[in-house]
């Protein structure tokens, strides 16, 4: 990261900062609680809460794509305080009285976890989908808002005997969040997104702190629990300096290493998804009377959007093992087959070969091997170019495959090598009467990109039992007797014989 260089907008905020505390304090010290104290220390703690939200929305200005989301949403997590504080203040100001069971505006403090819980979201990988991000955070509000609103409802029973547990269930959500940041911060790779959940898990630690001494000190320690309250504005003016001293990273020379696999990082959101949907279950069920209709809204918003989202994770998955098995396919059929002519390759016919020899072996029947090699072909490619040379490759595979049956095989070796292999022929004329009616097939003018081009071939038979007793030796004397009507002229049938082995 960036070394830190104090610019004059930092040195203001932190004066800004250290001026609001020092202010807080005396104000409180000469003016008490008398209605002009409570209305300057609610003006101090707006101006340390808009100080709060203008450093964040700085910050978002420095900051790109993620670093941006990511202050845009600390910013909005601070203005639904903001609009908290704005309420207070007006009903001290004009001394509205408002009932023990009202929830504006203490409820918009609430509301800031859910902008804080999104941005645990973020991820400086690709894009998620539109619908999947906004189903993730329908799922963190709905939760968010259930939980936070029966804090509020906590809150408003400030003097109920079991007000112990409704506190325990307040500091319970930011206990998680400030786990859940602390934990992103541990496992993310260096980079941009590590520096801001490190900043957020001190900003939500203090929040805590606070948060937790605040609610025990209004529920149990009435006498100083104005002077205690005072200590909010601590988590405004913490917001603040956070945000003002951020600098984005210099960018890196590599991409960062991350801590953990890709699996364990979807089996983790995975498993926050089912804490949320079981979560905003049990709380839904604990909520009676008139928060009812507000609990069983947020478990249907929660459980449909988990619903939808698993249903979207189930349809990308099945898309990704389609994609997979077509590249699968895909790698196979190079492997196994000729990229010019489409034909199988040496592995393939090998592979064919030792199948059908041991087939024969086993039923007592004929194989023959036919290696098939053109005559003045490489004159072709010499004065013509390689291209019309693959064009007539192209034409001859399409014009050998007229004239080899559906049982047989047709591969291309390499260069302007064939190989034939013929299962089950009736019997060693028929070998050569195929291969006859091949030489004529291939005799007949190609025309090629207005080349009219004549080739011939050399073609060599093995077979097996009567010479070879396996695919090896089958295949080296179809290949010496094709060899050997090259010897004698070319553009010629010859069936091995022992003979051919000495030349």
């Amino acid at each position: 990261m960036s070394r830190f260089k104090p610019s004059r907008t930092h040195l203001f905020v932190l004066v800004s900062i250290l001026f609001i505390v020092v202010m807080q304090r005396v104000g409180f010290a000469v003016l008490g609680g008398r209605p002009n104290g409570t209305l300057f220390l609610d003006a101090l703690t707006l101006l340390a809460n808009c100080l709060a939200i203008g450093s964040s929305v700085t910050a978002s200005r420095r900051g790109h794509e993620v670093s941006r989301t990511f202050w845009l949403l600390f910013g909005s997590a601070l203005t639904f305080q903001l609009i908290g504080n704005v309420g207070w203040a007006y009903i001290h100001y004009f001394h509205v009285v408002i009932s023990e069971t009202a929830l504006f505006p203490s409820l918009f403090y609430r509301f800031s976890a859910g902008p804080m819980a999104i941005a645990l979201f973020l991820s400086e990988e690709i894009h998620t989908p539109r619908l999947e991000s906004f189903l993730d955070r329908c799922m963190v509000v709905g939760l968010v808002g259930l939980t936070t609103y029966q804090v509020q409802m906590a809150e408003l029973n400030a003097h109920d005997p079991k007000i112990w547990q409704l506190i325990t269930i307040g500091t319970l959500v930011n206990v998680v969040l400030v786990l859940v940041a602390a934990t992103r911060f541990l496992l993310e790779a260096p980079g941009c997104l590590r520096g801001l959940f490190a900043r957020q898990t001190i900003y939500l630690t203090i929040y805590l702190s606070v948060s937790s001494i605040t609610s025990f000190a209004d529920a149990y320690l009435p006498k100083i629990e104005a002077s205690v309250d005072l200590i909010w504005i601590v988590t405004y003016l913490s917001a603040a300096a956070l945000a003002v001293t951020w600098r984005p990273p210099l960018a890196q020379e590599r991409p960062p290493k991350p801590q953990i696999s890709r699996r364990t990082s979807l089996l983790c959101f995975n498993l926050t998804l089912a804490v949320m949907v079981l979560g905003s279950a049990a709380l839904g069920l604990r909520l009676v009377n008139p928060t009812r209709v507000i609990g069983l809204a947020a478990v249907s918003v929660v459980l449909f959007s988990f619903a939808v989202r698993s249903a979207l994770m189930q349809d990308t998955q099945e898309k990704y093992l389609e994609a997979l098995q077509e590249s699968r396919a895909q790698l196979e059929h190079q492997a196994l087959y000729d990229e010019l002519t489409g034909l199988p390759n040496r592995r393939l016919l090998a592979d064919r070969l030792s199948q059908v020899l041991a087939i024969a072996e086993r039923e007592g029947h004929l194989v023959a091997l036919l290696c098939l090699d053109l005559d003045g072909f490489k004159p072709v490619n010499d004065r013509m170019g390689h291209w019309i040379g693959d064009l007539l490759l192209n034409q001859v595979a399409n014009r050998m495959l007229s004239r080899v049956r559906k049982s047989d095989t047709l591969a291309r070796m390499g260069g302007d090598e064939f190989t034939w292999l013929v299962v089950h022929p009736s019997g060693k004329e028929q070998a050569a009467r195929l291969a006859e009616e091949m030489l004529q097939t291939l005799s007949e003018p190609f025309e090629i990109e207005g080349h009219t081009i004549l080739i011939t071939a050399s073609i060599g038979i093995g077979l097996f039992p009567e010479g070879a007793i396996d695919a090896v030796a089958l295949i080296q004397q179809a290949d010496s007797a094709m060899y050997s009507v090259k010897r004698d002229g070319k553009n010629g049938v010859r069936y091995y014989t022992p003979e051919l082995s000495v030349l």
